[in-house]
């Protein structure tokens, strides 16, 4: 009896430090797994962390990058605008504008068409003398044509009819948006200065208008402003030329 007993207490020691063995292995290998798992996590977290600041590293530069290229497009346009206003500054002060730049073209249409520069140039330099004019203006009117007119009483003549002036306007348009047989005083009209065996010289704009025509030793000088609905008054004076 007595060594039955102490082989059954044998046995139960054997079976739980077999069972303590086997729970400290399967402890060891849980505690293993743990470890490994904390060391992996820890080297992917440090992984992404190095990337992360190499991503963070790349768009700083980037970022700097793009700075100075916008500092230096900033620089070019303010210098591209400076220059633009020396340009314009330039263009205002050496391109002629309003009557000068209608004297400038005229003397260099006249130059084109054949006339000497040293006749320009006299012409230009008797400018300044004492003018000698008539002094007695003379007024006519006629009715200013119209896509919608064409009729009588659509021309006027000076210095004998040698000279004739004639206009076309455009159709005035009523308050119900209908156009009219008589022409719009306020929008632009074309006018024609004819001598009898010369050129035709032709301008347009609003009114009033002015314009100056040479014939032989004689300068007539003419002004059109509006008169009675449709009709237009031409005023002119004779000079000595030059």
């Amino acid at each position: 009896m007595t060594l039955g007993l102490r082989d059954s207490r044998t046995r139960r020691r054997r079976r739980f430090w077999i069972g303590l063995a086997k729970f400290l292995l399967v402890l060891g290998g849980i505690g293993a797994l743990g470890f490994y798992a904390y060391n992996t996590g820890s080297t992917l977290a440090e992984h992404d962390v190095t990337v992360l600041r190499e991503e963070i590293a790349q768009l700083t530069s980037t970022n700097e990058s793009l700075i100075s290229e916008n500092d230096g497009l900033k620089s070019d346009l303010a210098a591209a605008k400076r220059e633009a206003g020396d340009w314009q500054g330039r263009y205002q002060r050496e391109v002629p504008t309003g009557e000068i730049k209608r004297l400038t073209d005229m003397v260099v249409e006249k130059a084109q068409g054949g006339v000497p520069l040293d006749r320009l140039a006299f012409l230009i330099g008797a400018a300044g003398n004492a003018e000698a004019c008539d002094n007695q203006p003379v007024t006519k009117r006629f009715i200013v044509p119209t896509p919608l007119y064409s009729g009588a009483n659509s021309w006027v003549g000076f210095a004998d009819s040698t000279i004739t002036v004639t206009a076309l306007g455009q159709s005035a348009v009523n308050a119900s948006g209908q156009t009219e047989g008589w022409f719009d005083p306020e929008a632009p009209v074309k006018m024609q200065f004819t001598h009898l065996g010369g050129e035709a010289a032709e301008i347009e704009g609003k009114l009033p208008l002015h314009h100056s025509l040479q014939v032989g030793d004689s300068e007539y000088r003419f002004t059109a402003t509006a008169g009675d609905r449709g009709f237009m008054n031409v005023t002119a004076d004779r000079c000595n030329f030059p």
